[in-house]
């Protein structure tokens, strides 16, 4: 899986957008990395909030699957 760090500016805001529906082209499955431990304050309604790091599935559907692997043949 690959790990996506959520981008920051150098005062420590979080940089992001609210992206128009018509731009997306596949929901993705993101997995929170907690690290060794969980934070004792995360829920399930404030972990996106919280944490700064996931894994993105990419075994979630086939397609995302090959859109994300290199396979022999591919360039």
């Amino acid at each position: 899986m690959h790990l996506l760090r959520q981008a920051v500016r150098s005062d420590g805001s979080r940089i992001g957008d609210v992206i128009p529906i018509t731009q997306v082209c596949s929901p993705a499955h993101l997995i929170p990395n907690f690290g060794k431990e969980a934070h004792p304050c995360l829920t399930h309604k404030n972990s996106y909030n919280v944490l700064g790091e996931f894994w993105l599935n990419k075994y979630w559907s086939k397609e995302f699957y090959f859109a994300l692997s290199s396979y022999p043949g591919r360039t």
